[in-house]
């Protein structure tokens, strides 16, 4: 049997499409690994950012407890808790000036107990940081608890937890103007 010379040719459109798909799917497979490499990034940026402030109001609402330790002494104590003291020395006058200014908390052992929780469930040096299903699970669990023990605390304390939140509204809300739908 004799081959056509033109098999070649009429194979060559496909030949071209089984090698354009083969480099697109090795693109995407990079191009998907990296996106979720950037979005992992920024996810576990916001998780560890949103510990962070539940962290720091903690220490500020236990340096708020009415007792014979000073203010002072509680935001030193923090400070060298959470930084190095050479960072630390020189904010902690601001510190204990802002934490001065706000009204001191009544002796509560229920409500001492709860900012204990939050401090203990939002300090990151006890995170798991590896990525496994069982630390990313961990970690989402103690924002969730968390943020409902500094719910709980702001309504005890009768003081908003988001004060400078902001309905986000449209257009329509900003100028005044009603829409027409």
């Amino acid at each position: 049997m004799s081959t056509d010379p033109f098999d070649a040719l009429l194979e060559l459109e496909n030949d071209y499409y089984q090698e354009g798909y083969e480099e697109g799917v090795a693109d995407s497979t990079y191009a998907g690994m990296i996106e979720g490499k950037v979005f992992g990034i920024e996810k576990g940026y916001e998780k560890a950012l949103e510990l962070g402030k539940l962290h720091g109001r903690a220490l500020v609402w236990q340096a708020r407890f009415s007792e014979p330790k000073s203010s002072s002494q509680n935001a030193e104590e923090a400070a060298n808790d959470e930084v190095s003291k050479s960072a630390a020395v020189e904010d902690l006058g601001k510190l204990v000036q802002t934490v001065r200014m706000l009204a001191p908390i009544s002796k509560n052992t229920r409500l001492r107990k709860h900012v204990e929780t939050l401090h203990v469930a939002s300090d990151g040096r006890t995170v798991a940081r590896s990525n496994s299903d069982e630390a990313v699970t961990e970690f989402d669990d103690r924002i969730a608890k968390a943020n409902a023990k500094a719910k709980v605390i702001s309504n005890i304390l009768g003081e908003s937890l988001n004060p400078t939140t902001s309905v986000n509204g449209g257009i329509e809300d900003a100028t005044g103007l009603q829409a027409r739908h």
